[in-house]
């Protein structure tokens, strides 16, 4: 490789963004790293496995309205809740 033809093509590359623009542009800055935060101890992501299946449009619809009630209704819960009590009482009823 031809480190001198490389450098000689950048430093035309530059003069003719100087030419144009006025100037060269400012090499890009990377972007911050996010922040790591700590998940709230009380929060599902600590001790919960997150899954997904498929549901019926239905299902998932009669879902939803449930909960909406239950926590208009006061209670402090969430659709994991709700799937997690279902899927435990079936497995009990199956004898797994």
């Amino acid at each position: 490789m031809k480190l001198d033809k490389l450098a000689s093509q950048l430093d035309s590359r530059q003069q003719g963004l100087e030419a144009v623009f006025g100037s060269a542009p400012e090499p890009e800055q990377p972007a911050p790293a996010p922040r790591s935060r700590k998940p709230a101890t009380a929060s599902k992501r600590t001790s919960w496995k997150m899954r997904a299946w498929y549901v019926k449009p239905e299902t998932a619809s009669r879902l939803t309205a449930y909960v909406n009630r239950q926590q208009e209704a006061g209670a402090v819960i969430d659709a994991s809740d709700v799937v997690d009590q279902a899927i435990t009482e079936w497995l009990g009823q199956q004898g797994g």
